[in-house]
C-alpha cells in the first residue's frame, strides 16, 4: 500500500510543482528555472497518475489502456516545451530566433511540439469522463479537472503568467481532489487487508 499512496502524493505534488513554474517566466519565456519546473514536475505527476490507471483498468480496460497512452505522449510534450523553455534562456536565443531555427526540422518540430502538447489536455478529458463515469470521486472534483483541462491550453497561448499561474492553481486544485481519494482507496485497502488478515 506504500506505493499506493505514494502515487496519491504524487498526484500533489507534480502539479504543485509544475504550477511554481509560471513564478519563474520571463516576459512570456518560460526561462531556465520554470523551464526545468515544467520537465520535472511531469515524473511524480506520471507516477501519480499511474496508479489511477490502476484504479480505472477494471471498469475501462481498453479506454483506461489507451488513456495511458495518451498521457505518455502529452508528457512527453510537456518535458519538450519545459526544455525548449530552459535552453532557449541558456543558449540566449530569443522567440523569433528559436521558432526560424525550427523551421529546418518541420516533421520533428510538428511531432514534438504540434501533436504532442495538446494530447495533454486531451488526457485530461479523457480523464475526467473515465472518472465521471467511474464515480471513484465526487463529481465537482470531475468537473474541476475537466475545467483545469480546457484552461491548460488557453493558458500556454496566451503567455500570460498570471493567466497560466491562476490555470495551473485550479490544475492543483483538481488533482488535490483526486489524491484525497485515492489516499482514501489506500487506507480502506489498508484497513481491508488488516480484518483479513486478523480472521485470516
Amino acid at each position: 500500500m506504500l506505493i499506493s499512496r505514494l502515487q496519491a502524493l504524487g498526484l500533489v505534488v507534480g502539479p504543485a510543482i509544475f504550477a511554481l513554474s509560471p513564478l519563474f517566466w520571463n516576459d512570456g519565456h518560460y526561462g531556465v528555472a520554470g523551464g526545468m519546473l515544467i520537465a520535472v514536475s511531469t515524473v511524480p505527476w506520471v507516477f501519480g497518475l499511474l496508479g489511477e490507471y490502476e484504479n480505472l483498468r477494471k471498469p475501462f480496460p481498453v479506454v483506461s489502456g489507451l488513456w495511458v497512452l495518451l498521457v505518455l505522449i502529452g508528457m512527453f510534450g510537456t518535458v519538450a516545451f519545459g526544455l525548449q523553455g530552459f535552453f532557449e534562456a541558456v543558449f540566449g536565443a530569443d522567440n523569433s530566433s528559436a521558432l526560424a531555427a525550427f523551421d529546418g526540422y518541420p516533421t520533428v518540430g510538428t511531432i514534438m511540439f504540434l501533436l504532442a502538447g495538446p494530447t495533454f489536455p486531451f488526457a485530461l478529458m479523457v480523464f475526467g469522463a473515465m472518472l465521471w463515469r467511474a464515480r471513484t470521486v465526487p463529481q465537482t472534483c470531475v468537473v474541476a479537472v475537466l475545467v483545469a483541462a480546457v484552461a491548460f491550453p488557453i493558458a500556454r497561448v496566451t503567455r500570460e503568467a498570471p493567466v497560466a499561474f491562476i490555470a495551473d492553481l485550479v490544475m492543483l486544485a483538481a488533482f488535490c481532489g483526486v489524491a484525497w481519494y485515492a489516499w482514501q482507496r489506500s487506507s480502506d485497502a489498508v484497513g481491508s487487508t488488516r480484518i483479513q488478515s486478523k480472521h485470516g
